[in-house]
């Protein structure tokens, strides 16, 4: 049986509505990695944010979502990878310093480079897949969370 597919108006709202993927959760421990999510169709990859549940003890400078930072013993890192066929791309790394029950929030633009006024996102291609690793914090414990969009025009099953 062949598979039904099919498109909408660009402004239909499984174009315009943005999803958010959340990832299993991971125990402390340094360079933790996520499980992956790969993408069913072409997506827009709009920002990557965690959740802090236990700070970290490390220090880092770098983007936070707002601007460069030095962490002072409470920081843990953060990146988002893309595969795409046999090529890996990475986004990051950025920097949490959200202390416990915080939220930080990274938008990417089309580079793929974080930005306070990102817009756009990075193009994913369907079959690609991504996951989320975390920084070399031994006791840092982070909720990761990837916002998303179906491409405008992308095949989507009918």
């Amino acid at each position: 049986m062949a598979q039904l597919l099919r498109n909408m108006y660009y402004d239909h709202p499984a174009y315009v509505v943005h999803q958010a993927q959340n990832f299993a959760n991971k125990a402390a421990g340094a360079s933790q990695t996520y499980d992956k999510f790969v993408a069913f169709t072409a997506l827009q990859i709009y920002s990557v944010g965690v959740t802090c549940v236990t700070a970290g003890t490390s220090s880092y400078t770098g983007w936070n979502g707002t601007a460069t930072v030095t962490t002072t013993g409470t920081g843990d890192q953060f990146s988002l990878y893309r595969v795409s066929g046999t090529t890996t791309y990475t986004y990051g790394p950025f920097v949490s310093d959200a202390t416990a029950g915080q939220f930080r929030q990274v938008q990417l633009s089309g580079t793929g480079t974080g930005s306070s006024t990102a817009t756009g996102g990075i193009a994913v291609n369907a079959g690609d897949y991504m996951y989320v690793a975390r920084g070399t914090d031994a006791t840092s414990v982070l909720y990761p969370v990837v916002e998303w969009a179906v491409t405008p025009n992308a095949n989507v099953s009918a």
